[in-house]
């Protein structure tokens, strides 16, 4: 809820609990009510037409209300009366939706969930329906914001997930550190996996799940177990039910662009103002913001009502944009005379087909060698030069572009389910509980099976969180598409920069200043002093004597591959040679295995860190009305409950997870404890290092810096 920064920890706690136990007995008191006397207005209060015990709901019909807003109100309640068509039957409505659904999501939920197809379901969304409606309680609780109303723009699908997710389930949430990461005591189905077309991912995770919150402790684990997927799956379930045709899990949303644009009307002076006042003040369990802290003030490039160039220039050269950066020499047509030495090119992103009046993603930006962007080339070959009428908008484009598609492909894709998701998955499966490297790979796959169901079910899976605040008409083949395309890790170009002396040496010297490559050489250095040290420490576990797989090696080397092929990744051509040696297998893993440590770590951050663009829908934002330079509401607010779930604090890389090394077999309890020791010693030079390169910097940039990175892809 929202609260000072002065509030006291243990008056926030209070205040959420009492928030959180009040929504339950209204949602409770709604399963008797019908959804007409919901509600009672004032003029039916005046008139003595209120159902009894209900009270006018003054503060949500203001009396300076617009009429648009008015008119809209009684257009819904007119359609509310009206009798609704007929809902399939229960065997039909599955039949039919198992057919249309090509996510995998729809047959996991019907397998999973014991309520999807019973008379609990419509109880259950008759009680999220009800959110809307009572916002003025909502505020009084302070889980929602003043001066903010919901008609016109905001449904049940969004008040929900807002209310629920964002305000009380991360409300809850409580700083996780070194001790939740669990010694593991057992191994995984590596079949038991849901998977929505390429994609992949395992229900639970046997080293703890859900291990999320605080209060978890308390629960049995027995209960865990039994019951965790099956209600995490209702839930979800649930959620994607709202504010579709017929309550399906496969119908159609509403995604219109006719709503309003609430912040012309309201107190609010800016986009950014209207959309923080959700978050300004709101604090985790722990008192942390629940909005990510600002690295970057991006207002003070905006000038004039227009955003400056300089603005491309900090996220090209200094920002989220730098490893997409490109050297080179082009010309465009009308401008053979200009070379142009720099570009982000995202005009590949426009194959993907968006929905009806959404904008395009794409535009090609060239900078010239100041790093100013001087050219741009849209999707449909059009060259705007600088100062054009439609630059500003196409300089819109290309921000929402490169964020939004940073956060599919390089975040969602390449980093959770390529990198974090294989190191779990193969880890848990084939190697034993006890066996060193299960152990090390504890720290760098903490919490990535829990955080890739989740986005299993709101970030892959159609009709929830990301299909709706992006415009992509053929989402589910999203997760076709984008994996087949991908590189292999260590032939992605920025990642092969950093690891390969070669490619290194090729890069433009301008590149090699940037604050991205500079100090993720850093850290990358170290990662790969860790690895070597493991890799000394554990050989005997990998080979035999006469230079043999051990068995456990030959197992967790098929899994790896197998995972690999199944989701039609790119895959190094040594690693499926039926003569490699165990030797050079050892020398490919240990190559390999630094570049996903790194990925899970200081690439997720760069990836990861969208806080600052999607703080301001003019800034950047998922979707668009086409010609418009700014997201509009509802697919914004929906983003942003995205944001701050992938924002809690999770246990940092420069952590002390030396309890993982007791019980090892074999024991290499000791040597371990001193390779981390070692580790975190280098980790503290990185960080002040980079702290004195920040001193100097106009842009700082604490992306590769260990006081902030998470350990793994937990968040």
């Amino acid at each position: 809820m929202a609260v000072s920064s002065g509030a006291s920890p243990l008056g926030c706690r209070r205040a959420l609990f009492l928030a959180t136990l009040a929504l339950a007995v209204l949602a409770s008191s709604a399963l008797g009510d019908s959804a007409e006397d919901a509600t009672c207005s004032v003029q039916d209060a005046a008139a003595g037409n209120c159902a009894a015990g209900k009270t006018p709901e003054q503060k949500d019909v203001p009396a300076s209300e617009p009429k648009k807003r008015k008119k809209k109100k009684a257009k819904a309640a007119k359609e509310e009366k009206a009798p609704a068509s007929k809902p399939p039957a229960a065997a039909e409505q599955k039949a039919a939706e198992l057919k249309v659904a090509e996510d995998g999501m729809t047959a996991d939920i019907y397998q999973l969930c014991p309520l999807a197809n019973t008379p609990v379901s419509p109880f259950v969304r008759k009680t999220l329906n009800m959110l809307p409606r009572i916002t003025g309680t909502l505020r009084m609780m302070g889980l929602w914001p003043a001066g903010i109303y919901p008609d016109n723009w905001a449904d049940e699908y969004i008040l929900a997930n807002y209310v629920i997710v964002a305000r009380i389930a991360i409300g809850m949430y409580k700083s996780r550190n070194h001790d939740y990461v669990n010694i593991p005591t057992e191994m995984l189905d590596p079949t038991d996996v849901a998977h929505v077309e390429n994609v992949f991912a395992p229900h639970s995770d046997v080293d703890g799940s859900p291990n999320f919150f605080w209060f978890e402790s308390i629960i049995p684990d027995f209960l865990k177990r039994k019951l965790y997927v099956p209600i995490m799956t209702c839930f979800y379930s649930s959620l994607r039910k709202l504010s579709v045709e017929n309550n399906t899990l496969a119908g159609h949303f509403e995604d219109s662009l006719d709503d309003e644009v609430v912040q012309q009307d309201s107190a609010f002076k800016t986009k950014r103002d209207w959309v923080m006042a959700f978050y300004d003040s709101v604090r985790t369990w722990d008192g942390k913001p629940m909005w990510p802290n600002q690295m970057t003030d991006f207002s003070t490039y905006f000038q004039k009502d227009q955003w400056a160039d300089e603005l491309e220039n900090a996220i090209a050269f200094h920002l989220i944009g730098t490893h997409r950066l490109e050297s080179g020499s082009w010309t465009l047509p009308g401008y053979e005379s200009t070379a142009l030495p720099f570009r982000i090119a995202l005009n590949s992103f426009s194959a993907f087909e968006v929905r009806q009046h959404f904008g395009k993603y794409g535009v090609d930006l060239y900078f010239n060698s100041e790093g100013l962007p001087v050219l741009l080339q849209t999707p449909d070959g059009e060259v705007v030069k600088r100062g054009d009428k439609q630059w500003q908008y196409w300089k819109f484009v290309w921000r929402s572009s490169l964020v939004t598609g940073i956060t599919l492909t390089d975040h969602l894709h390449l980093t959770h389910f390529r990198a974090a998701n294989l190191l779990a998955r193969s880890s848990r499966a084939r190697v034993p509980a006890a066996h060193p490297i299960r152990r090390f790979m504890s720290i760098f796959t903490f919490g990535s099976i829990f955080v890739n169901m989740q986005a299993m079910h709101t970030l892959v899976g159609p009709n929830h969180l990301l299909h709706r605040a992006t415009p992509f008409k053929n989402f589910a083949k999203l997760s076709q598409q984008v994996p087949e395309l991908m590189d292999d890790l260590l032939e992605v170009p920025a990642i092969k920069a950093l690891v390969n002396e070669s490619a290194w040496e090729q890069l433009h010297p301008t590149l090699k200043a940037l604050p991205f490559y500079a100090d993720a050489r850093l850290l990358v250095g170290a990662l790969r002093n860790l690895v070597r040290n493991l890799m000394v420490q554990t050989a005997p576990l990998f080979c035999t004597a006469a230079g043999e797989f051990q068995p456990g090696t030959s197992a967790f080397r098929g899994e790896m591959t197998n995972e690999i092929q199944e989701a039609h990744y790119k895959i190094d051509a040594q690693m499926l040679r039926p003569d490699l040696s165990c030797s050079e297998f050892m020398e490919i893993y240990e190559k390999r295995l630094h570049v996903y440590l790194f990925m899970v770590t200081g690439w997720h951050r760069q990836v990861g860190f969208v806080g600052d663009y999607y703080g301001d829908p003019s800034l950047a934002t998922m979707s668009w009305k086409a010609g418009e330079a700014f997201g509009r509401p509802r697919q914004h607010m929906i983003m942003t409950i995205v944001n701050v779930f992938t924002s809690t604090s999770q246990p940092l890389l420069d952590d002390d997870y030396t309890h993982l090394f007791k019980g090892m077999e074999p024991d290499l309890q000791s040597g371990f404890t001193k390779m981390w020791q070692d580790f975190r010693a280098e980790l503290q030079e990185v960080t002040k290092e980079i702290d004195r390169r920040n001193e100097k910097r106009q842009i700082k940039n604490i992306n590769m810096s260990p006081r902030v990175l998470a350990g793994s892809v937990s968040k």
